[in-house]
């Protein structure tokens, strides 16, 4: 009797993993899973490694390792301050923080600092040139980038899309304008 009821527990988990399976794994179960099996080989390359070595020989190659362990968590450690650092740079111009994962590539701050300013110019620009843009689209022009206040032709439909602020602009620099516009 008890064994039909492990054979029961055993046939049920199997298709709740079957289920489970079929289902499919996320991307990220994927790569965990991937991780871990490399690091399991890893772990036993390491052991077949010292397999017939002398004590003396295990200990310098046990130590040998963990120095390149060693190395290793300190290069970590430092790319991961950096780039805190380098967050913090951009949070401070104004930029998202999540540049950081594009620009930091090591640990070295002054090269970091030289893409952050090549980033911040060609960002500035972009977003420059689509503010540009948009403001043609609604007959506006940038005020003091001509000098200019003029709004040229705007419709009533293109004024009622507009934010107050925009509104509130057209008040400012062409009251006369602005008049037209909030007729019926």
């Amino acid at each position: 009797m008890d064994n039909e009821e492990e054979k029961d527990t055993q046939e049920e988990q199997q298709e709740e993993q079957q289920e489970e399976q079929s289902q499919g794994l996320t991307k990220e179960e994927v790569t965990k899973l991937i991780a871990e099996a490399l690091k399991g080989i890893e772990k036993d390359k390491k052991k077949k490694g010292l397999e017939g070595l002398d004590a003396e020989q295990r200990e310098k190659a046990e130590t040998s390792q963990a120095i390149k362990d060693l190395q290793e968590e300190l290069s970590k450690y430092k790319l991961a301050n950096t780039k805190a650092e380098i967050s913090k740079v951009l949070n401070s111009r104004g930029l998202d923080a999540g540049f950081a994962d594009f620009i930091v590539t090591s640990d070295d701050e002054e090269e970091c600092l030289d893409k952050i300013n090549s980033l911040e110019k060609l960002f500035k620009k972009a977003v420059k040139s689509e503010v540009d843009k948009r403001l043609k689209n609604i007959g506006g022009k940038i005020k003091g980038s001509e000098g200019s206040t003029d709004y040229g032709t705007i419709t009533k439909e293109q004024f009622k899309r507009m934010s107050v602020s925009e509104q509130n602009e057209i008040f400012k620099n062409n009251k006369e304008l602005y008049m037209e516009l909030i007729k019926k």
